[in-house]
Order: structure tokens, then C-alpha cells, then sequence
């Protein structure tokens, strides 16, 4: 495939590449990139502002940046598979140490922040890694879905740092891990 004398020019090209697109593939726990939810929650808050939205409207809005969103994050898989198939095995597990240290240090914080218990973490965990590993999952069931292991305090708790009027059903973006 490569010229021999390519080879390392190619590497370079390839350690570039990942590089430049490691905040993404890192980011996976929280549906795709990291700053998603908060440039959607800003975006919306602006037009919310500009045009006067309505809550139908604003909900209307945020489905179809999640859909936006969730077909960014299946691009973002086709992607990482690509990718995949140049790393080496051992490139693969350290990407995915990367990964998990990352979530783990993002969960970390999330449970000093809003007091969860192991059990809770460990559902958050899970939901996070469903999704990372189906990319077609949805955005907004994926929020739904760690707002219920959540108290309501906690979501309050949320609400209050996210701000007012940011983020889905009851104020819950789901990009808490950031």
C-alpha cells in the first residue's frame, strides 16, 4: 500500500490526524464532542433571546440539533472505525485507556459536585458506555436516561449550575460529565 520509503511520512501524517481529532474520539462519553450541549444551550439561548422563542418552539429547535448531533456522532463512528483499522492492537487499548480515564476523571467530578452514590455512578458509567459503543442511540433518551438515576435534588443541583433555561426536559442536557 505504502512505499517503503513513505512509511514514516505517512506515520507522521497518521500521529497528526489523531492529534488533531483526539478531543473527539476522547470525547465519547458525552455524546460526541465535548462541548456539544453547551454550544447547542448557548445557541438556543441566543435565538431564545433575538427572536423571542416559545417553548414549543425551543423544543422544536433543540430536537433538531440533536439530530444534528446524533448523525455527527455516527460520522464520528464511521471515523473512529477508520481509524481503528490503522492503529496497532496496543494503539487501540491505549486510545481506549485515554477514553476511560478521561470518563473517569468527568465522573469524578460529577460525583463530588452532586454527591453521588457508587451505585449511581455506576448506572452513568453505563449509559455513557452503551452509547459510545451505538452511536445511533438517542441523544435525548440517553438524557432521560441518566436523569433517572439522578434525585431530583441532583437534578435540581444541575438546573441551578446549568443555569436557567438551559438544557432539555426539566432542564436536564445530559452533557453533565463535562
Amino acid at each position: 500500500m505504502f512505499k517503503t520509503d513513505t512509511l514514516p511520512l505517512a506515520a507522521l501524517g497518521l500521529a497528526l490526524c489523531l492529534g488533531s481529532t483526539a478531543g473527539i474520539a476522547l470525547a465519547e462519553p458525552l455524546d460526541g464532542h465535548p462541548r456539544g450541549a453547551a454550544r447547542v444551550d448557548a445557541r438556543l439561548e441566543r435565538m431564545t433571546e433575538q427572536l423571542d422563542l416559545t417553548e414549543p418552539q425551543r423544543d422544536e429547535i433543540r430536537a433538531l440539533l440533536d439530530e444534528h448531533h446524533q448523525a455527527a456522532d455516527q460520522e464520528r463512528a464511521v471515523l473512529r472505525e477508520q481509524i481503528d483499522a490503522v492503529l496497532t492492537d496496543t494503539q487501540r487499548e491505549r486510545r481506549d485507556e485515554l477514553r476511560t480515564g478521561r470518563m473517569d476523571r468527568r465522573l469524578d467530578r460529577l460525583a463530588e459536585q452532586l454527591d453521588l452514590s457508587d451505585a449511581q455512578r455506576d448506572e452513568i458509567r453505563a449509559i455513557m458506555d452503551a452509547k459510545r459503543s451505538d452511536p445511533d442511540r438517542d441523544r435525548a433518551a440517553v438524557r432521560d436516561e441518566i436523569a433517572a438515576v439522578l434525585t431530583d435534588a441532583q437534578r435540581a443541583e444541575l438546573r441551578d449550575r446549568r443555569g436557567p433555561g438551559r438544557g432539555g426536559p426539566g432542564g436536564f442536557d445530559g452533557d453533565v460529565l463535562r
